[in-house]
């Protein structure tokens, strides 16, 4: 399922993310990957704790960091595709 502004989108159960000074450190144990995220990917990780629709996401970050409603779009769409090719969330309609 492609990943969309409408598109309600959740954390997958699998991996395990813990703070490590200014990152988020998380390994998906089960694919023998590890992932550090920056503050912004942390920012939209800590979002998708529970579902949240894209477009929502994109407004909470906008309000949060100096970005364009645009660009944000751009870079979160981008990043939640990699997220979801590699199984780390669930997208819902």
């Amino acid at each position: 399922m492609s990943v969309s502004m409408k598109s309600k989108v959740v954390r997958s159960d699998e991996p395990v993310a813990e703070p490590v000074d200014d990152e988020l450190v998380m390994a998906d144990i089960d694919r023998g990957k590890y992932y550090a995220f920056n503050d912004i990917a942390t920012a939209i990780w800590q979002n998708l704790e529970k579902p949240i629709t894209v477009e929502e996401l994109c407004a909470r970050l906008c309000q949060q960091y100096e970005v364009s409603a645009k660009q944000c779009a751009t870079d979160v769409m981008a990043f939640l595709k990699e997220l979801e090719s590699r199984g780390l969330i669930v997208v819902e309609f």
